[in-house]
């Protein structure tokens, strides 16, 4: 009866390690579409507005959640402080912190990480064309991940049930 019962569980947890693990690929996906909603945000703010970044910054920091509200705020105070430091190495450091505890692929958090680089040394017309590239590339990112999520969720779901099955009849 025991025996019987730990392999249910058993298999319901292979089962469970699969659905989070596809709610993880979920959740990645749902990250890049906000990242991609606030640069449209801060987009809108340098063309329409005319406002400088960190204007930009403290409008974006208004709507938005956390992590990017502390992130987008502290970008804001610091230049506002005007000590000295570059666009690009206040917006890399708060951006470091704020995506370290996100769930995006590798790659998109170090573009993130260095869009401050790129956008901080122009006019609003170059900071809003290189805003546009960046979120071309997100796009590009997202559509890939749209393809490839249906066949990932599919496969980890079939692999973490037959797994607990063929724990469950080896353990058997």
């Amino acid at each position: 009866m025991l025996r019987r019962l730990g392999l249910c569980f058993l298999s319901a947890g292979c089962m469970g390690l699969g659905w989070s693990l596809k709610e993880r690929l979920k959740k990645s996906l749902e990250e890049m579409y906000q990242i991609r909603q606030m640069m449209q945000m801060m987009q809108n703010e340098i063309i329409y507005s005319r406002a400088p970044l960190p204007e930009a910054c403290l409008r974006i920091a208004g709507r938005t959640g956390e992590p990017y509200r502390k992130a987008f705020a502290g970008i804001h105070k610091e230049m506002s402080e005007n000590r000295g430091t570059p666009f690009g190495a206040v917006w890399k450091c708060r951006m470091e912190e704020c995506v370290c505890g996100l769930v995006l692929p590798v790659e998109e958090k170090a573009r993130l990480v260095e869009l401050g680089g790129s956008a901080g040394f122009m006019d609003g017309g170059m900071q809003a064309q290189v805003l546009e590239q960046y979120i071309r590339r997100l796009d590009l990112s997202i559509g890939k991940q749209e393809k490839e999520m249906a066949d990932k969720s599919r496969v980890i779901m079939s692999l973490s049930v037959m797994g607990g099955l063929l724990i469950a009849v080896i353990l058997v």
